[in-house]
């Protein structure tokens, strides 16, 4: 019997990359979407789609439920991002609660490897002038903001259960994702598809580790094939400016060019009258009073272990601008 790969968060922007990935290595694929995602319609011929909840033991049941012999790769991918710091029930029981699930059947299946999909926000920040690397041991109070402790929470189950459970599992901790194929309009595309209309009056000052979807899938897949028991690996790239991205948007397009770059105290003035703006507008604001954090804090993050170990590789990030302007067009998504 071959090997089947279970993944998770299938329909999402990374999930659907990593999938694509696998079909192009000719591999078998179940993938986990929730009930009625429409994105789910995107995803690749030929893999088999299973509609459950991560909160629901029969959904669970259902999706581990294979063949004997078959040799299963589970790659945990699902999860809500958010750049809002207050506590939310329902963000804490899908990345806490259903990576408990994932992990237990995972045990119950004695699959082969787990993957988790992890953040680099579940690991702690270091001084400016210091570079971040993988931690081995994971504290929810020694990040900052609420997204980032669910997932120093979830790493540290996932960790737990390979010291005393015997499970043989690999975590992964991207960067911040931007390319291609992003239909659900993630924080990243949507300053990109903002930027190239010329909606940014200004910017501000401070920048990211932006890293391509497409580099991280293929990463998620050579840790599933080469990552080793108990270890992590930083899935990133480099730290992006706001004034380079906003530069190569306008060299890329012809778009206005922002040359402004609001210091750090005027733009926590403007947050809250961009909160009221994107309210009335129905869409979630590019920027709030955390991701203003984000975009201060050290973002220097080292994937050299990831580099040498699993052989991951990125592109240029002017390349991945490119790259989801140019599907941006063709999708028409410019109205959303």
């Amino acid at each position: 019997m071959g090997a089947t790969y279970l993944v998770t968060g299938a329909a999402g922007h990374l999930g659907s990359s990593v999938v694509r990935e696998l079909v192009s290595r000719g591999e078998r694929v179940r993938a986990l979407v929730l009930p009625g995602d429409g994105l789910a319609a995107r995803l690749p011929k030929g893999i088999e789609v299973c509609e459950g909840d991560l909160l629901s033991t029969d959904d669970l049941d259902r999706f581990f439920a294979v063949e004997e012999g078959a040799e299963l790769t589970v790659l945990h991918i699902a999860g809500i991002v958010t750049t809002y710091p207050e506590f939310s029930q329902k963000v804490y029981d899908v990345n806490v609660l259903g990576t408990r699930n994932v992990v237990e059947r995972c045990l119950g299946a004695k699959v082969r490897k787990l993957v988790y999909v992890s953040s680099t926000s579940a690991i702690p920040e270091l001084p400016h002038g210091r570079r971040i690397a993988e931690v081995d041991t994971f504290d929810p109070g020694a990040v900052v903001g609420f997204y980032g402790k669910t997932k120093a929470e979830a790493s540290a189950l996932v960790m737990d259960a390979v010291k005393t459970r015997g499970l043989d599992a690999s975590i992964v901790f991207p960067s911040g994702l931007c390319g291609p194929g992003d239909y659900a309009m993630g924080h990243l595309t949507r300053l990109l598809l903002d930027a190239s209309a010329g909606k940014f009056p200004a910017g501000i000052r401070g920048g990211f580790d932006a890293v391509d979807v497409r580099d991280v899938a293929h990463g998620i897949v050579l840790c599933a094939d080469r990552g080793r028991r108990g270890e992590g690996y930083i899935l990133g790239n480099c730290v992006v400016s706001l004034r380079e991205m906003f530069g190569a948007v306008h060299r890329l397009t012809g778009a206005r060019e922002v040359r402004f770059m609001l210091p750090l105290w005027l733009a926590k003035l403007a947050v809250p009258l961009l909160e009221v703006y994107y309210r009335a507008k129905k869409r979630p604001p590019v920027f709030t009073k955390f991701a203003l954090y984000n975009l201060t804090r050290n973002n220097d993050y080292s994937s050299e272990k990831a580099r040498r170990e699993l052989g991951y590789t990125t592109r240029p990030f002017e390349e991945t601008i490119a790259d989801t302007l140019a599907w941006l067009k063709p999708e028409s998504l410019a109205d959303r």
